[in-house]
């Protein structure tokens, strides 16, 4: 049924549409309200198959009067970014790059970083795409301009000085003890890093670093390293440009569902940094100009507003667009198509980059659905209740018996969901039984899992044969717990699923999606049991008992574990037993002995 438009007035404004439930599914602006609406309603010859969707389901229409069409379209931009109707283009990946915030407008300047750029009279410098090298460089900023970084009001009553103070890390404006104008020569000293005058301090730094390091002061040098580092990171996010002024270059692509948006941000003739972003497409699927104006007008809501703004195409509402950009910023605003010279070059390369970016989403969107598949074949293959979205894999790895580590990896509808990964240090097995230490890992992931109440998995994939798969088995079965669980044995590929008589053996092509989604579990449990090992002997082979007896370093050491595998064995060695490993001679032997012999005596 058509909603009644009858009293909608010839004024500019915004209206929106709802549907049965009262839920806004559009919103638009319109300099004569009446007029806009009315061509929803009209013809539908020369829609889009999306709009006549909309139409459809649209029962109500709502109208908010503006005293302007430039009115008109903030009020729209504020609607859209605050209810994201179905039917409008949606910014996504919605996320602000950090700026430094210089406060020159005060009488004590502060720097800090900020994610919102402000029409407030203070300096800022950014985007910066990599936020971590802009924090230090502020730290050491701090050490060494000693700005203040605290919010303390300086009211001139003399505040007794915080701690910054006393380690020379402020030069304590609030207690007076430095003028305004002196500070603020500081800060603008402190500015100039900003700016890309950094190779002077550098070489100061490194001038610094090499007198500490001369002096056998490590971490200071290492402390003043890292301070240099960090303002070189932050040139390399400078790349220069031909340029002069500022502008955003706004490039695209796009498939039939997504807009693909790429921004480079150019500041003072510098590129310093860039943004992916994207669109669902909305009611105007391919209006790719269309689609960069909706952009324009969410994006720099409180994105700043650079002097020019650089397109591919031409938008539709260029001067209102600009009108509303160059009211917002104070200044004249440009929006500009490149047509020549390096600017044009600059949007060839934003153009690739847009392009890349939804390639690779494309093939990100291949894996998935690939994954997808592999886990159907595998519900099948295995006659599983339901899809195998959630996998844990299992496996244990060991030298000897010794540090050993059970690992776990999880995946998600087929993707490793790494933040989920455990491993598990072996306690309760002594010597080499891969079958108890298996039985031990599973049994302990799942009594805490049982514990918590937390989801259990669709199923479980052992690194192993008939044995490792029959001591998981008997972990479950003593928790009482029903999953599925099977092996993959490396040697045939072949698939082990536990029966109550005997074990079934289920033989899948190599080119099953299905078995590949198993082998991808299971060497990745591999890996990680592997790399959780190492970092576990690393650990004890660089802390060890044998570091408090005198004449043993790092070669003896690796040289004794390596041949009796532990600690315990070199504790119960004779001198011959020691003396027969490389590098141990026959007093260092005895020593050895003696240590342990000492010991045991304390411990009875």
């Amino acid at each position: 049924m058509r909603p009644d438009i009858s009293n909608i007035p010839d004024l500019p404004g915004v209206y929106l549409m709802k549907d049965v439930s009262d839920n806004i599914i559009y919103i638009g602006k319109a300099k004569s309200l009446k007029k806009r609406v009315s061509q929803y309603f009209q013809s539908s010859k020369n829609h889009s198959s999306k709009t006549r969707a909309m139409v459809r389901k649209i029962a109500d229409v709502d109208y908010i009067v503006t005293e302007s069409e430039v009115a008109a379209l903030i009020l729209e931009a504020n609607l859209v970014k605050k209810n994201r109707p179905h039917y409008n283009i949606a910014l996504k990946d919605d996320k602000r790059y950090p700026y430094v915030k210089v406060t020159v407008n005060t009488k004590f300047p502060k720097i800090f970083i900020t994610r919102r750029r402000l029409m407030d009279g203070a300096l800022y410098f950014g985007p910066y795409t990599n936020v971590k090298p802009v924090k230090q460089t502020l730290e050491m900023i701090s050490q060494i301009f000693r700005i203040k970084r605290c919010n303390r009001r300086i009211d001139g009553k003399g505040k007794r000085p915080c701690l910054n103070y006393h380690i020379d890390r402020c030069y304590a404006p609030c207690n007076g003890s430095i003028s305004p104008e002196e500070y603020r020569n500081n800060v603008m000293e402190a500015v100039k890093f900003f700016k890309g005058e950094t190779s002077g301090i550098i070489k100061e730094l490194q001038e610094k670093m090499n007198t500490h390091a001369l002096a056998q002061e490590y971490e200071s040098a290492a402390a003043i390293r890292d301070h240099i580092d960090a303002l070189k990171s932050l040139s390399q996010q400078q790349t220069a440009t031909a340029g002069n002024d500022d502008s955003d270059i706004i490039a695209t692509a796009s498939d039939d569902e997504t807009v693909f948006v790429q921004i480079f941000y150019i500041r003072d003739g510098n590129m310093v940094g860039k943004a992916d972003l994207s669109l669902s497409w909305g009611d105007v699927t391919g209006n790719i100009a269309r689609a960069t104006e909706e952009f324009i007008k969410q994006y720099y809501q409180d994105a700043p507003v650079p002097p020019e703004i650089l397109v591919q195409n031409p938008i539709p509402e260029k001067e209102l667009v600009i009108k509303w950009l160059s009211e917002k910023a104070a200044r004249s605003v440009q929006i500009q198509v490149p047509q020549r010279g390096n600017k044009k070059r600059l949007m060839e390369m934003a153009e690739q980059n847009a392009q890349m970016t939804m390639e690779q989403s494309h093939l990100k969107q291949n894996d998935k659905e690939q994954a997808l598949q592999a886990l159907l074949q595998l519900r099948d293959a295995l006659s599983l209740s339901i899809l195998p979205a959630h996998i844990e894999g299992f496996d244990i790895s060991n030298i000897s018996g010794t540090d050993a580590v059970g690992s776990m990896v999880v995946f998600e509808n087929g993707i490793p969901a790494n933040s989920k990964y455990r491993h598990f240090n072996i306690k309760t097995v002594k010597g080499i039984d891969d079958f108890a230490m298996m039985a031990e890992v599973v049994k302990r992931r799942y009594t805490r899992q049982k514990a918590e109440k937390d989801k259990l998995p669709d199923l479980i994939l052992i690194d192993g044969g008939p044995g490792q798969v029959s001591a998981a088995m008997g972990s479950l079965k003593e928790l009482q717990l029903d999953i599925p669980l099977v092996g993959l044995a490396k040697r045939f590929e072949h698939i082990i699923v536990p029966k109550d008589d005997t074990d079934e053996v289920v033989i899948l092509p190599h080119t099953s999606e299905a078995l590949k989604m198993l082998m991808r579990v299971r060497d990745e449990s591999h890996r990680f049991a592997v790399s959780s090992h190492r970092r576990r002997r690393t650990a004890r082979l660089s802390h060890s008992e044998l570091d408090t007896i005198p004449g043993i370093g790092a070669s003896r050491k690796k040289a004794l574990l390596n041949h009796f595998s532990s600690i315990e064995q070199i504790r119960h060695a004779s001198v011959e037993e020691l003396t027969a490993v490389d590098g141990i001679s026959k007093g260092l032997a005895e020593r050895i002995v003696a240590h342990f012999k000492q010991e045991r005596v304390a411990n009875q």
